[in-house]
């Protein structure tokens, strides 16, 4: 526990949460490991957790046409790669929108943290301050993506 109380307080998500706020957060997810190539999430599918990469890396993958709204059969392009600390599936706590990439493992034992939105909202119900500080970390870190996101296509990519 203590492990992933430290993967948790590193974590830009969970900045500004006690040693206690994160230990309630510990109790409410589960662990679940990987080899390479192995999928976590898929695009399209129904979206209900939120990831934090304990050990290992994880490459998200997009189909590239969709994004460069170029014609024809979008191909799979890996965007980014993550490793520890990290996070993915972040938007699965906001709503029940289907997942915008795939994820899978680049490497065996990849371990991530698996937070599921319901225990989440729940928490959040028994504890506003938990919900206000990890959706205002959600919000900055979504904003940055979002900008991220905008600066590549005005580049053409």
């Amino acid at each position: 526990m203590e492990e992933l109380t430290a993967l948790l307080k590193r974590s830009d998500l969970f900045c500004g949460l006690t040693e206690d706020d994160l230990r309630r957060m510990v109790a409410i997810g589960r662990w679940a490991t990987y080899n390479a190539g192995e999928t976590i999430v898929r695009e399209g599918d129904p979206s209900d957790e939120l990831y934090i990469i304990q050990k290992g890396m994880v490459e998200v993958i997009v189909p590239y046409g969709a994004i460069a709204d170029i014609p024809g059969p979008p191909e799979l392009t890996p965007v980014v790669q993550l490793g520890e600390g990290q996070i993915f599936g972040e938007i699965g706590l906001i709503d029940r929108g289907a997942r915008s990439a795939t994820v899978r493992a680049l490497v065996d034992g990849t371990t991530v943290f698996v937070l599921p939105r319901e225990a989440f909202y729940n928490l959040c119900d028994q504890n506003h301050s938990i919900g206000y500080i990890v959706m205002r970390n959600l919000a900055r870190d979504l904003s940055f993506k979002l900008r991220h996101r905008n600066l590549l296509l005005e580049a053409g990519w």
